[in-house]
């Protein structure tokens, strides 16, 4: 699909063109003409009912469509909302009197109300806030234009931030669409934010983003922010064709040797696991055989060999050692290939493992095969694209599924949709889906008390407690966690903003404003 909403966004100065793509124009009031990021992959139509529910989709709704509060690696900060306190069970915001919606009308209290309203009746592809009778929200009051007050159903350690963190609609639009799913007209791509909604091919998964000049807040950088699809996006960055993108750990000192390039590390914060479906594999309801694979396993050469000393064996309990939750009291599986094959050659295991075709994944894949093979397990790989592989672990079609996934820096409150059994598979994402066929009250109990709990170190302590559960139950294998780099043009952009949900800096619209 291609769809171009540039005469609904055009913005002032759009027919002055600069001399050299991507630097400054000399009378611009951007630093940047235009900011070039690696597309290729179709994230969906950037509203809230039409994205991808995956990290990359969400963000680029988040360019458009503005919530209350946001955070980085620090905590919440302020967006829509410039004041906020709590009172109770109350949540008390106050937005800036500024704020417009890119059509030039106000935005008001009276748009985040009928949000709350308009999503417990249709729900979004990522709710902060629920939907219907699950929703986080009791009630509002409108106390002013610029004031509201948000009473909570219930109240918990993420409260503020998922009351802060919902997107907010134009009341004037959206009261007249009946099916927000079908709704895919220009005014349908009307927000508040940083940027507007300029081009977009499906097909070739290509973005178009359009500075908002008259924006309330933190300023856009750029003129315009494209995701270009590239084939190779190391060859993309050489030849200016993209401005940042990952850095291959192969490379690293390449690339660290140019003066005109800048790197940022994310250190440990996403990592591989081995998903088990027990449904299909039932040899794995043995807890023994699930400890038995962590000692078939080396995981420290996979570190090396995959990922030249930028990963680490992961903790059996989740959390990677560099995050402030984790805990030393897990228990720790060492490489014991003997002790594996006394156990697992006696079961005469045969299993199919599922990953993605990428790269990474097959290298991970092939090195598993062999040391399960040694431990007595008789594998099958099976290597699909990335979409095909999700499909399948979503439908519990896999007996093993390698997946990675990001986000593990942050606060482990992913231990509860992981393994909780009233709160797992939440959502379309199946990097976050843990074990299949597995129950335990116990940790289930954990996972959902430390949600619960507002003090932090009391927090903290539950949230030990489970990560120790978890490393001794072994309901999943994690093999790595690894440090992500990501290189960017220093005459491009400099500002760089180490966010605290995101893996890759490019997902993450206080990326593209100023500070």
């Amino acid at each position: 699909m291609l769809v171009s909403l540039a005469a609904c966004n055009k913005t002032k100065g759009d027919e002055k063109k600069s001399g050299k793509e991507g630097k400054t124009e000399q009378k611009s009031a951007f630093r940047l003409e235009t900011l070039k990021l690696q597309g290729g992959t179709n994230w969906g139509m950037s509203n809230p009912f039409l994205q991808d529910p995956r990290g990359p989709g969400t963000s680029k709704v988040k360019m458009i469509f503005d919530s209350l509060l946001d955070e980085d690696e620090k905590g919440i900060i302020s967006w829509l909302a410039k004041e906020w306190k709590v009172e109770g069970d109350e949540y008390i915001f106050k937005i800036y009197e500024n704020a417009k919606w890119h059509d030039g009308k106000p935005l008001t209290t009276e748009d985040i109300g009928f949000s709350i309203d308009y999503y417990r009746k249709h729900n979004p592809i990522n709710s902060r806030i629920g939907t219907g009778d699950k929703m986080l929200v009791k009630s509002y009051k409108i106390v002013s234009p610029t004031e509201i007050r948000i009473k909570a159903a219930k109240q918990n350690a993420n409260t503020l931030k998922n009351i802060g963190g919902f997107l907010i609609i134009p009341k004037h639009i959206w009261e007249k669409v009946e099916n927000p799913k079908t709704f895919t007209t220009p005014e349908a791509f009307i927000g508040s934010g940083p940027y507007k909604w300029g081009k977009y091919d499906g097909a070739n998964g290509s973005y178009e983003f359009i500075a908002n000049e008259e924006y309330y807040g933190r300023k856009p950088v750029a003129k315009r922010v494209l995701f270009v699809p590239v084939s190779d996006p190391l060859l993309a960055f050489e030849n200016g064709e993209i401005d940042i993108t990952n850095v291959p750990v192969d490379l690293m000192d390449k690339y660290k040797k140019n003066d005109k390039i800048g790197m940022i590390e994310k250190t440990n914060d996403s990592g591989y696991k081995l998903i088990l479906n027990m449904d299909k594999q039932a040899a794995f309801k043995d807890i023994n055989a699930r400890k038995a694979l962590y000692y078939a396993l080396n995981r420290q050469s996979i570190a090396d060999k995959v990922f030249r000393g930028l990963a680490v064996p992961a903790s059996a309990g989740y959390v990677p050692v560099t995050n402030a939750f984790y805990t030393d009291k897990v228990e720790k599986y060492n490489y014991e290939p003997a002790k594996a094959k006394e156990i697992l050659s006696p079961l005469n295991i045969n299993v199919e493992i599922l990953s993605s075709n990428s790269g990474s994944d097959i290298k991970i894949m092939e090195l598993i095969k062999n040391d399960l093979e040694a431990a007595g397990v008789k594998v099958t790989l099976k290597s699909v694209d990335g979409k095909t592989r999700d499909e399948k672990v979503l439908k519990h079609d896999f007996q093993f599924a390698l997946v990675g996934n990001g986000g593990w820096g942050r606060t482990p409150d992913y231990l509860r949709t992981l393994f909780s059994d009233k709160s797992k598979y939440v959502g379309k994402n199946p990097h976050s889906m843990g074990p299949v066929g597995y129950s335990n009250e116990a940790m289930t109990k954990l996972a959902e008390d430390q949600l619960l709990e507002t003090n932090m170190e009391k927090r903290k302590e539950l949230l030990q407690e489970l990560q120790v559960m978890i490393s001794k139950e072994v309901p999943l294998i994690v093999i790595t966690t690894q440090s992500s780099f990501v290189m960017f043009k220093k005459d491009y952009y400099k500002d760089w903003v180490k966010t605290y949900d995101y893996q890759q800096l490019e997902q993450n619209r206080m990326s593209y404003v100023e500070k």
